[in-house]
């Protein structure tokens, strides 16, 4: 039973990761006021949040079979709003010309990612209200997530169950990687460093082997722990 459910779950994870990789999913971002900002109110925007896979590309002016090259760069969730992500879509690469539009955090990056605990499984928790009535509230689709650095990235879903698909598909795509780069298993260059997913946003195949280029980038991994 066990094993049934841990299958069933990667073939979850493996869907997931194509359909963020290809199609994207569209969300509300909710950017907290600056703190110098006289405005106290956060900033909403409607965006598409996309995984864009890694690539192990070496560079002529530096050593490209070192674990420490700059050049290995790891799979990142990418969110721009929508416009931009249209331009992207008809172009079909990500335009280096508007990469500052894009907002990005590493994959592997992400240390928690939180939703509202205090909820019933029928869409609706029970709060009180200005006179202490207990009344049923309806839960939005909000879920938080935050870097090993601190920040945090609040978006929204358009319904709860849209919320927990992302933040269930998100935590299983994490999981996966980070195990399979430390076990040492060549099948997630395969899926994450491939021909087809570089094209996806404008990258180059890779031109090392599997097993070098999954070796640079577990190094790299290994080195921020």
């Amino acid at each position: 039973e066990v094993e049934r459910e841990e299958e069933g779950e990667a073939h979850f994870a493996l869907d997931f990761q194509d359909d963020i990789i290809r199609n994207g999913v569209k969300l509300i971002y909710h950017k907290s006021p600056a703190g110098s900002s006289a405005d106290p109110d956060w900033i909403q925007s409607t965006v598409k949040l996309f995984l864009r896979p890694g690539n192990c590309h070496g560079s002529s002016g530096s050593d490209s079979s070192s674990p420490h090259n700059n050049n290995n760069k790891r799979p990142t969730l990418a969110w721009a709003v929508l416009p931009v992500v249209s331009r992207m879509q008809i172009v079909g690469n990500f335009d280096s010309s508007e990469e500052a539009m894009w907002s990005s955090l590493g994959l592997l990056d992400v240390h928690t990612i939180l939703i509202d605990e205090n909820t019933e499984e029928n869409g609706c928790s029970n709060s009180p209200d200005a006179d202490g009535n207990t009344a049923p509230t309806t839960i939005t689709g909000f879920f938080s997530v935050t870097a090993n650095d601190g920040a945090v990235h609040v978006f929204e879903a358009p319904s709860a169950r849209q919320r927990d698909y992302v933040v269930r598909g998100l935590k299983a795509v994490i999981a996966r990687l980070a195990y399979n780069m430390v076990a040492g298993n060549a099948d997630v260059i395969g899926e994450m460093f491939s021909e087809d997913a570089g094209a996806l946003t404008g990258e180059l195949p890779s031109l090392v082997t599997p097993w070098k280029a999954l070796h640079g980038v577990t190094h790299s991994f290994l080195d921020q722990l």
